[in-house]
């Protein structure tokens, strides 16, 4: 069994070389990094039986999370933004809902201009008049013009909600993302370049390097009271394998899947390939983490 998930680990290799765009790769290390909810499942069979509130947990390769909400009731319900907040590591919390007026103004110009204009030179010529006066004259122009013009300014007004009702059954986003500081692309790539040597590290929520709390606010009987429910997201695993001979990378791949056996199998992980391509060698598993109350 071990030998054949190596082996299906390095045709997924194989397979990235085959879609870049440059003939040949010079590959310097190989970086893998999964992440963890400690709370939600994606297994709707470990939901209670009849959930208020299902809230869905998108994190992107960048780094980004988006948060969905549905209303599993039959019943409007309202997400207070003012008291739902994303934290990031360092326990600063940021609200959902953002109090700044944004304001785009745009200004359009319309007008013609009317009017005429005559060369004395030409007067000059037709009445007969020549010499040093008939030539200072042929630079000459006289005339008038009149131009009408009108300004057309459009202002518009963007003001964030600080609640916002789902309908029965209805789905909502929470209208802002976040970006997990030490999660996705950016930084596997720096990671990757800047270790001196081959890392493997496993965490749990309480020593990562890297997570986050999503609170949701919510209340099913028109606001007269507001419950919570709340999500912890943290990086879980970090393992950089440096390429120590030119093209064997193979060998750096076994070495992420020797100390990681169920690295394809999370629910969100993300494989980097650290080369002199122009082109993003990286494999990402994205599964939404679903939280049910």
């Amino acid at each position: 069994m071990r030998k054949k998930k190596i082996y299906q680990l390095l045709l997924l290799f194989a397979g990235m070389l085959t879609s870049c765009s440059t003939p040949y790769l010079n590959v310097r290390g190989v970086a893998y990094q999964s992440i963890r909810a400690n709370n939600p499942t994606a297994n709707n069979a470990d939901a209670p039986n009849d959930p208020k509130i299902i809230v869905s947990h998108i994190v992107l390769w960048n780094g980004m999370i988006e948060v969905a909400v549905k209303n599993n009731t039959n019943h409007i319900m309202t997400i207070d933004r003012t008291r739902s907040f994303f934290r990031n590591i360092s326990g600063n919390s940021i609200p959902y809902y953002d109090p700044t007026v944004r304001v785009n103004s745009q200004s359009v110009l319309s007008g013609n201009t009317t009017g005429a204009s005559v060369n004395l030179g030409s007067i000059a010529s037709a009445a007969g008049i020549s010499g040093p006066l008939g030539t200072a004259l042929g630079g000459v122009n006289i005339g008038g013009s009149e131009n009408n013009s009108t300004t057309n300014t459009n202002t518009t007004y963007y003001i964030d909600q600080p609640q916002i009702s789902i309908a029965p059954h209805g789905l909502a986003s929470m209208g802002r993302a976040f970006q997990v500081e030490g999660i996705g692309v950016e930084f596997l790539s720096q990671a990757v370049k800047t270790a001196p040597s081959d890392v493997a590290n496993a965490f749990n929520p309480e020593r990562t390097y890297a997570g986050c709390n999503i609170c949701i606010s919510f209340s099913t009987d028109d606001g007269k009271t507001y419950d919570t429910i709340m999500t912890d997201i943290y990086a879980n695993t970090l393992i950089i394998s440096k390429v120590r001979q030119t093209g064997k990378v193979n060998e750096a791949l076994r070495n992420i899947y020797l100390k990681k056996q169920d690295a394809l199998t999370e629910n969100w992980y993300l494989l980097l390939f650290d080369s002199d391509s122009k082109s993003n060698n990286s494999k990402a598993q994205i599964n939404e983490f679903i939280n049910f109350k």
